[in-house]
């Protein structure tokens, strides 16, 4: 439930308008509770509300005709913060999914909250995905390379979900392990830096174009 978290309502300002998120801004009030290794492995991290969701919605912002009147997807949409940025500059469809619940719903509150109607939001579990969540225009994700044992997963999805893909990443050593193997196996790969200010500090961004290849 939404309510076991320490939420609160941040502000944050993106393609020419501010956005009122309900989310988490204290990851250590979040973990606080965590007891047992199986708590941390099933906890809904994407509630945080992370610097890498912001350098890709400002991305977004800087080139609108990545998604204006584009079928949009959304992967570990968490909070819901860079959809709803698409859905604000004229996408023609956004899906928003995450593997948690809670995730989703925040997706949901925060699009009620900001006067968003343009997009749909479905639970996306990347080891059995909907067979209907294929071949968009563009498919985004912030923070979804951290974890290595997922790594093999969604080198079997993206393939399927589209031909550009574009993922935000605080440059996690696992997402840097990914694109490794990743040019090894042949598949396309541009960074793109971005240093922003995020909660009174410097961060360093990496936006990681993608076009994938099938796997063999």
């Amino acid at each position: 439930m939404l309510s076991d978290y320490p939420l609160v309502t941040h502000s944050v300002t993106c393609a020419g308008r501010t956005w009122e998120l309900s989310c988490v801004t204290d990851q250590d009030a979040l973990i606080r509770p965590l007891q047992t290794d199986e708590d941390l492995a099933n906890f809904p991290f994407g509630i945080l509300l992370w610097a890498s969701a912001h350098a890709l919605a400002l991305r977004l912002a800087e080139e609108p005709a990545l998604v204006k009147g584009k079928r949009i997807l959304e992967i570990g949409a968490g909070v819901g913060y860079v959809g709803l940025v698409a859905a604000h500059l004229g996408a023609a469809q956004v899906v928003q999914t995450d593997y948690h619940e809670d995730c989703l719903a925040l997706c949901r509150e925060n699009a009620t909250r900001n006067q968003i109607a343009n997009l749909t939001v479905q639970k996306g579990d990347w080891r059995s995905w909907p067979k209907d969540l294929t071949s968009f225009d563009l498919v985004f994700g912030a923070d979804v390379l951290y974890e290595r044992l997922l790594h093999p997963t969604l080198t079997d999805l993206l393939p399927t979900l589209g031909t550009k893909i574009l993922l935000a990443d605080p440059i996690w050593p696992a997402a840097l392990e990914f694109i490794e193997t990743r040019e090894r196996a042949g598949w396309k790969l541009q960074m793109e830096a971005k240093r922003l200010e995020w909660a009174g500090e410097w961060r360093d961004t990496m936006l990681l174009w993608i076009t994938p290849t099938p796997s063999r």
